[in-house]
């Protein structure tokens, strides 16, 4: 697929998007052109607000269950939100040869998720999380 129409599907599909935590952030789609697993965890490494020293992966299908199921299904901005990272990770787990999650940092958690091509194109949903 053409990366032009996948940046603008991740746009689409993350439009209006946050990721619920203590403080709500939005979900930010970035191309980082042609990267591996080990260069762009050297990215996220080199980012501003990430202790290289403490990144953490979580699998993805694990990071997308807690995200979803931590969404209250009585609410109904919650149970659209819910619907919204079903329909965003099944289009990554069809598109995307590799998925990655990474998490950096401790009360403003940062939270890059990694999407490989087959092709080698890297594209990254990052977000930030407030945990304390």
């Amino acid at each position: 697929m053409e990366k032009e129409t996948i940046k603008d599907k991740l746009r689409q599909l993350t439009d209006g998007m946050l990721y619920i935590s203590e403080s709500d952030f939005e979900l930010d789609v970035q191309d980082w052109g042609k990267q591996d697993r080990a260069s762009a965890l050297g990215k996220i490494k080199e980012r501003p607000n990430v202790d290289a020293e403490n990144i953490f992966e979580l699998n993805a299908a694990v990071f997308f269950d807690q995200t979803i199921n931590a969404l209250d299904p009585n609410d109904d901005f919650a149970a659209k939100l819910a619907q919204q990272y079903k329909d965003l990770y099944a289009y990554l787990k069809g598109t995307f040869h590799e998925i990655y999650v990474y998490r950096t940092g401790k009360i403003q958690v940062q939270v890059y998720v990694v999407c490989l091509s087959l092709e080698g194109d890297c594209f990254v949903l990052h977000t930030t999380s407030v945990e304390t």
